[in-house]
């Protein structure tokens, strides 16, 4: 069985230049090959990318191998075969936008690298048809010339031949002697005449055709312009959709990028304000059990005071002789603040402190420690008295507490 022919441009693969050297292809083997290597690329198969590196590889370290395929190398140029790019075939499941990035980056690097070796190409056969066709002008230039030049000498001759048939001559002769042409010399100059227009014909002829030459040149270099302009703008079309792809393609993922950062911001915002809710909703219970247990607890008061001052009723009940109960305590002075969220042991409402007797250590609200403070009694200069007053109101007696004087 025949081997496959050989139809990809192993320089291209390789990334190097028709005329690189063993050391130069070598280098790039070694880059390419770390690049391309199966596991180094998990995203994107390049297995048959690297397998025709590798291909390439070995035919052209190889002296004789690369001999054999320099020889049909114009061949595959001129025949467009360009060299294989690795196909970025994703994993199920779609594309990243790196490997969209990368692919792009690939396209246009490929088309990029197209438009370069066509603008080589197109300058070296540029030069080759400049250079023919000016080769052509100089030789229609020269043509013409020569041509010009016989017409001169076909000129000349005629106005000799004309000068002498004319009447001057004639009436002339006899006074000057004229020299007789034998035979040969007038064969001879016939035979040239006859040549300097056999050559006049031709050089016509061959000017005509070379002037056809310079047309079919000059139009196969207008057409060549036409070509590579036309290539040109289609390829700067792909890079220009291609980019219109790309351009989108971000505007999409920041389109998407911005949506999740905002329902980022949305959850975020609505923890928050649950946390807030939450909290409030936990102080609020802190609250209300704190509420409940100082109401329980002055409800518990209550009960034991009741319990005691039952008791002892019922002990003074059982004495034979009742005796007076005196209180050894006047709740004077200064009553200090007894810091702690409490309820009052008289009207049972809770305070964040209560006030503490500096003598019997009763504790009361600023609302009952006014009322429990004993009252003092003095006159109009101020003096304090020691005997209560009178129930008769008299002129000279006043009431004070710790708020002022009032008058009985």
């Amino acid at each position: 069985m025949a081997p496959s022919p050989i139809t990809n441009d192993y320089y291209s693969v390789l990334e190097v230049k028709h005329t690189a050297s063993l050391e130069e292809i070598n280098k790039s083997y070694k880059a390419l090959a770390m690049k391309l290597h199966p596991d180094k690329n998990i995203r994107i198969d390049t297995t048959n990318a690297f397998q025709l590196l590798g291909q390439a590889y070995e035919t052209l370290k190889n002296q004789d191998q690369r001999r054999a395929y320099d020889l049909i190398y114009p061949s595959i140029v001129a025949k467009g075969y360009t060299a294989k790019k690795p196909q970025t075939t994703c994993p199920p499941g779609g594309s990243t936008p790196q490997a969209e990035a990368a692919n792009e980056a690939a396209q246009i690097a490929a088309i990029l690298k197209s438009k370069s070796e066509r603008a080589a190409s197109w300058h070296t056969k540029k030069n080759v048809l400049d250079g023919t066709i000016f080769e052509l002008q100089r030789s229609i230039r020269r043509l013409e010339q020569e041509i010009k030049n016989l017409n001169s000498i076909f000129a000349a001759e005629a106005a000799e031949e004309a000068q002498k048939n004319s009447w001057t001559t004639w009436i002339l002769s006899p006074l000057y002697k004229k020299r007789v042409e034998s035979e040969h010399e007038k064969e001879r100059k016939e035979r040239e005449r006859q040549e300097r227009r056999i050559e006049k014909d031709m050089k016509e002829r061959k000017l005509d055709i070379t002037r056809a030459a310079e047309k079919q040149k000059e139009s196969l270099l207008t057409k060549a312009t036409k070509e590579f302009d036309s290539a040109n703008r289609i390829d700067d079309g792909k890079i220009e959709l291609i980019k219109s792809k790309k351009y989108f393609r971000e505007a999409r993922e920041a389109e998407a990028r911005e949506k999740v950062r905002k329902e980022q911001e949305a959850k975020m915002w609505k923890e928050y304000e649950e946390q807030q809710k939450k909290g409030a909703r936990e102080a609020e219970a802190a609250y209300r059990k704190a509420q409940a247990e100082s109401q329980a607890a002055g409800q518990k008061w209550r009960e034991e005071a009741g319990r005691t001052s039952h008791h002892a009723y019922f002990n003074s009940a059982q004495r034979s002789t009742p005796q007076p109960q005196t209180s050894t305590c006047s709740h004077n002075g200064w009553w200090p603040k007894v810091q702690g969220r409490a309820a009052c042991p008289d009207c049972n409402d809770v305070w964040t402190y209560l006030l503490q007797c500096p003598g019997c250590q009763k504790r009361a609200c600023p609302k009952c420690q006014s009322g429990i403070r004993a009252k003092r009694w003095t006159n109009r200069a101020g003096a304090p008295r020691r005997d209560p007053p009178p129930n008769v109101r008299t002129s000279d007696t006043y009431f004070e507490d710790d708020e002022g004087v009032y008058d009985w």
